[in-house]
């Protein structure tokens, strides 16, 4: 790299040298004061919230500028900020000269930390071998980060990782809060724990506990992460007291996983509420340097900052306060009652969190501002030539700075696959319109509300031509008899509705559930009509339409008794017989399974259509015994807190043709949905 890649005279009679610096030195650190102590166990979450007055005017000072920015439309204003952030040509500029595996924003945020701050332990060096645990994790970058930081820095370091997050592969949780990129996940399952009930929850103490009995079985976990957030975008103003809950999860579980000596690194927002600075306070006590930093590769514009914890004091300085801690555990005790009493807090420290407040605000507020005038005066040539100017300097200074160097595919965790795969993440988190008109949209009339749904149904969904099935049968000749096919049961908690799928183009599935979700609409006629076999040139033995879900009961229980009449059905069925079925829901893993065996061992081809799926030419009656042992697994489970969500693991069912396929059935049934439904509002207006 330094033969090709010699660090360039950066500034020319001190260009942009004082703006450079600025951009890389983004930092705060705490100073600890002996006369600090923590409050008596007794008096933790004893007393109601309370706010600071200092730190109140900042937070208004905050609101304000960003309110400048609720009629701006979110994509457009998107494009404007990237285009206006100096670090943009970083993730170009590396991708170029080194390539690294699984290069996303949180892959330069952590090389930033872990190349600004000595987070490596001294143990780690000494003893040559470490664990991290990363929390929030997906969709994973962290960990190729730490890895190509570990074989540039510290050769032959013997390193096990386990990461936790919500999983992406259990439909019962929220898209909005969930990260559904699986590209790395896929590939090194093994390796993340979803917790006890599979659902990947933090916020669940036995889910916690459970992450924290995996991390410290691979050894001392001399380094922990947490990188969780959640969608704030109906309350902009509001980001820190929504988050807050998420990030008391991430730092006790963290301090009980984490050996003496250990780092900790976490994101954070702003420093206004008691929640935050009761918990830098608690921090502070177990760690010998707590760091704020936002690195360059942080979108100027927003809150996000990490905290740098260094030189971990050891949980038994904690084990006392464990059990009130496990109190306020995802419970409304830690939203009802402040972790610590404000008098319990010395003036000293809330000074330093003023500063540090004060701080990382006036820079937000300065970039807001900024990019607000470059907005208006888009015309200004000058502007745009000194930003261009500064990307460049900032990718060239990034990689020199950093001394980022090319591994060889030997030495990444997947020794190059992704490199291979070239995919993309077909669904990735996003908003429309401005905070203004997502406002609006809740005051609307229905016709203006079905109006915005049509709108989004063309933008979205009719524009794009490769969601639907344009064939009247998308034939599927999979069966297998000979190869192995092994059940792998995954159980978990069980679903009471479905909220995400990963069978499915997302934008379809959201206008679905908006649809189904808006009160007025229920008074509208909107039962499915009855699908027919119009253009299906096939003989069809057997018709099985299933029940639509009613809603009446979990979700969970429909499911299996969806199940159970298939199974029954399809045991009447006679070798050489085919079976159209109707109505059978294909966006859980449990049902995707069910089809995978029947079409691998059962049916000689599979055929899916608008109108239903095909199941042709049974050949192999044996392999009904597949069907036996998920049934028989079923019923162990009838009176269980648990469910059993796949029968099949999803490094078998979650790829190629089979995979492709479920996706086009799935977009080109809700897509009929979404405009039978719309089509019916209309009419009922």
């Amino acid at each position: 790299m330094d033969h090709y890649l010699p660090r360039l005279k950066l500034f020319r009679n001190g260009e942009f040298e004082a703006e450079i610096g600025d951009l890389f030195n983004k930092k705060f650190s705490f100073h600890f004061e002996s006369s600090w102590k923590l409050p008596e166990r007794e008096y933790w979450f004893t007393t109601p919230p309370w706010k600071a007055k200092d730190l109140e005017i900042l937070k208004s000072r905050l609101n304000f500028h960003k309110s400048q920015l609720n009629d701006f439309n979110i994509e457009e204003w998107s494009s404007h900020t990237r285009r206006r952030n100096p670090a943009g040509e970083v993730g170009w500029k590396i991708r170029c000269l080194v390539n690294p595996e699984f290069l996303t924003q949180a892959w330069t945020k952590f090389y930033e930390c872990a190349c600004t701050y000595d987070i490596i332990p001294r143990e780690a060096v000494v003893s040559n071998k470490m664990a991290s645990l990363h929390l929030c994790e997906a969709p994973g970058a962290f960990i190729t980060s730490l890895n190509h930081y570990l074989k540039l820095n510290y050769r032959g370091l013997e390193w096990k990782w386990v990461a936790n997050t919500l999983n992406p592969y259990y439909e019962g949780n929220s898209p909005s809060n969930m990260i559904s990129d699986d590209r790395f996940m896929f590939h090194t399952l093994d390796c993340w724990d979803f917790g006890v009930d599979n659902t990947g929850n933090l916020m669940d103490w036995e889910n916690s506990q459970a992450i924290v009995k995996k991390a410290r079985s691979l050894g001392k976990v001399l380094l922990v992460t947490a990188d969780g957030s959640i969608d704030c975008m109906q309350r902009p103003d509001a980001q820190e007291e929504v988050t807050s809950p998420l990030h008391y999860c991430e730092i006790v579980t963290a301090l009980q996983a984490l050996s003496p000596g250990g780092t900790f690194i976490f994101k954070l927002f702003t420093f206004f509420e008691h929640s935050t600075v009761s918990l830098l306070y608690l921090i502070n006590h177990l760690f010998d340097e707590v760091k704020i930093y936002k690195p360059v590769t942080s979108r100027q514009g927003n809150s996000e900052v990490y905290a740098i914890c260094l030189n971990y004091k050891g949980s038994a300085n904690l084990d006392q306060y464990i059990p009130t801690l496990k109190s306020a555990y995802g419970t409304e005790l830690y939203g009802n009652q402040a972790l610590f009493p404000l008098s319990a807090i010395p003036d000293s420290f809330l000074k330093q969190v003023h500063e540090c407040a004060y701080y990382f605000c006036a820079i937000q507020c300065q970039v807001i501002d900024n990019n607000l005038q470059a907005y208006i005066n888009q015309n200004n040539i000058s502007l745009h030539r000194d930003m261009k100017r500064i990307r460049g300097l900032v990718a060239t200074e990034f990689i020199w700075r950093y001394g980022i160097k090319p591994l060889d595919m030997e030495h990444e965790i997947l020794k190059g696959a992704l490199h291979e795969e070239c995919k993309t993440n077909m669904n990735p988190r996003y908003h429309r319109g401005s905070y203004t008109e997502r406002q609006l949209y809740t005051k609307m009339s229905l016709r203006e509300k079905a109006k915005n749904m049509n709108a989004l149904l063309q933008a979205e969904v009719l524009a794009n031509p490769l969601i639907l099935i344009n064939e009247p049968v998308l034939w599927l000749s999979f069966m297998d008899e000979a190869a192995p096919l092994n059940l792998v049961f995954t159980y978990g908690c069980p679903l009471q509705k479905i909220n995400s799928s990963k069978f499915i183009f997302v934008p379809i599935f959201r206008l679905y559930q908006q649809i189904l979700a808006e009160e007025e609409f229920k008074e509208i006629n909107l039962s499915s009509r009855r699908e027919n076999r119009r253009n299906i040139d096939c003989e069809i033995d057997k018709t099985l339409r299933l029940q639509d879900y009613d809603y009446q009961e979990g979700y969970s229980v429909y499911e299996k008794k969806c199940f159970q009449v298939l199974r029954n059905t399809i045991k009447e069925l006679f070798v050489g017989q085919t079976l159209l079925l109707q109505n059978f829901n294909m966006l859980t893993h449990f049902n995707v399974s069910v089809l995978y065996i029947l079409s691998r061992k059962c049916f000689l081809k599979t055929g899916f259509t608008s109108n239903g799926i095909i199941l042709k030419n049974m050949t192999n009656k044996e392999s009904m015994a597949y069907l036996d042992d998920i049934e028989c697994e079923c019923r162990k489970l009838r009176d269980s807190p648990r469910d059993l969500l796949n029968s099949l693991p999803v490094q078998t069912m979650n790829v190629g043709e089979f995979f492709n396929s479920v996706v086009l059935y799935n977009n080109t049934f809700y897509r009929n949905k979404c405009v039978e439904y719309l089509c019916a509002i209309e009419q009922n207006l």
